[in-house]
């Protein structure tokens, strides 16, 4: 296959006019990365990958920065002469799989955020130069490499760069914008996990609450805690439809489900009442609150609260509580035979304001991206129990005070709840929406996402067709029902102020 880059002509073409050398084919121009350094990265890989519905054919290029940070290049034949660098998540130690961009012809990049391993964990952040790159650096380092090979590759560099990220993602997009204001054009931050170090201690603080004699919640009582929210909250919206679409009229308060005699499934103790107003509530150390409170839903969600929080009975094995295990025994005590049970954060705080600065993105002045004419948009579902709704609010909020007021702001960042929806996917609501295009048509054509009017949608993972939608409202507005029409169609709701 020939290089038909629509609108130039191929270096390739270009030699063989002036040279009379034969045009190589992608596999030999794909095979010439093989073995070489780059800016200080070694070429590990490079291969010509064939097309495989619904993937185009697409050269893979794998490189290693010392000491551990390995990254991933993919050009596509057919390139659409933008890149997209996709962010990871967890504790990364992973490459995030790109098809998704690399389908629409998309350049991508990829990285393992400085180490490889599972997830869940931490100990690289015993290792400095990891523990640096994870926090704030791996991005920033990979990128010029990755430019130097999409130049080679196409004869000439990306029109724009986007990055994209969800979770850890989310946290590694806005240090991008913070940080390195000018390594990208646009960015999507969907859940970021922003307050990173906060937000795993407010974590280890939920596990220590569960933890306790008779605090644990067991799946039956999740299903009665999250019926109750739902009875409570769910038609603030204009209908009863499974989803809390205004969580901000939400006031539900668990004390109507405490137990007025033996304990039973459908009802809550004192001390497991005491739970659900923890995880309700935000987490305040040394008199400031670091992590805002989860907001009531999806708690009988399987994959929300159970999976997340309580652990079905024991919280330790909680995700949240396996987070907060390694921030606690590798990040913050650099002990890995620490109880995390037995933390005491105001004992720690000098090194938890270390790591803070360090890897947390809490800054909200973003100045710098927004001179340089970025542009940022800030998703988070309504349920989602790994993340709090409530933090990416305050952190947009404080985005745009920094800003200088809302008009400020809108010019350069837009904030959408996505009601019902859990960790960047899944639950109740409409999970799926296009924000790339909305950033793409934001900064290339001056169209904000709140002006184009964007749709979420829920498929069928069997069929891929849509069996829900929504509208997408820009913060503080929110979806309320029309009060006729389908519920399941998003042409029967329409975005009000709270």
């Amino acid at each position: 296959m020939r290089d038909t880059i629509p609108g130039r002509v191929s270096a390739a073409a270009l030699l063989l006019v002036l040279g009379g050398c034969s045009d190589p084919t992608p596999r030999s121009r794909c095979e010439t990365f093989r073995g070489r350094t780059l800016q200080q990265a070694r070429i590990t890989g490079a291969e010509l990958v064939a097309a495989s519905s619904p993937l185009p054919e697409y050269c893979k290029v794998t490189g290693t920065l010392p000491p551990s940070l390995d990254f991933e290049v993919r050009l596509p034949s057919v390139w659409n002469e933008k890149t997209v660098y996709a962010g990871g998540g967890g504790f990364d130690g992973f490459i995030p799989d790109t098809g998704v961009y690399t389908v629409n012809g998309y350049a991508t990049i990829g990285s393992n955020g400085g180490h490889t391993g599972d997830v869940l964990d931490a100990s690289f952040a015993l290792d400095a130069q990891k523990l640096d790159d994870f926090a704030s650096l791996s991005i920033h380092r990979v990128l010029p490499i990755a430019k130097a090979i999409i130049q080679e590759r196409y004869g000439k560099g990306a029109a724009k760069t986007w990055f994209e990220g969800c979770s850890n993602g989310g946290r590694e997009a806005l240090i991008e914008a913070q940080r390195w204001p000018e390594d990208f054009d646009g960015i999507i931050a969907r859940a970021p996990a922003y307050n990173f170090v906060e937000l795993l201690i407010a974590f280890n603080r939920n596990t220590r609450q569960l933890m306790k004699p008779g605090a644990s919640l067991s799946a039956g009582k999740l299903q009665v805690l999250g019926k109750a929210v739902l009875d409570a909250c769910d038609a603030k919206d204009g209908v009863a439809d499974g989803i809390i679409s205004h969580p901000s009229a939400c006031a539900f308060d668990p004390s109507v489900l405490r137990c007025t005699g033996a304990e039973r499934e459908d009802c809550l103790t004192a001390e497991q009442e005491a739970s659900v107003r923890t995880i309700y509530s935000p987490t305040v150390l040394d008199g400031a609150t670091i992590n805002a409170g989860w907001p009531p839903g999806g708690e009988a969600d399987p994959e929300g609260w159970a999976g997340w929080l309580t652990g079905n009975g024991n919280a330790t094995l909680s995700a949240g509580g396996l987070f907060g295990s390694g921030m606690i025994k590798y990040f913050i005590t650099r002990d890995p035979n620490f109880d995390p049970l037995t933390f005491d954060p105001n004992a720690w705080l000098p090194r938890i304001n270390e790591m803070s600065a360090l890897v947390s993105a809490n800054n909200p002045d973003l100045g710098r991206f927004q001179a340089r004419g970025g542009k940022l948009i800030l998703w988070h579902g309504g349920t989602d129990a790994a993340i709090s709704l409530n933090g990416t609010t305050t952190y947009y909020e404080n985005v745009v005070q920094a800003a200088g007021g809302q008009a400020a702001a809108d010019t350069f960042v837009e904030y959408f709840p996505a009601p019902g929806v859990n960790h960047c996917f899944g639950g109740a609501g409409a999970d799926t929406v296009d924000l790339l295009t909305a950033l793409e048509n934001w900064v290339e054509k001056g169209v904000a996402p709140s002006q184009a009017k964007l749709v979420a949608t829920k498929l069928n993972p069997q069929t891929g067709q849509s069996v829900l939608s929504r509208p997408l409202c820009k913060y503080p507005r929110h979806p309320r029902y029309k009060g006729s029409g389908d519920v399941n169609s998003a042409d029967s709701f329409t975005c009000v102020e709270p």
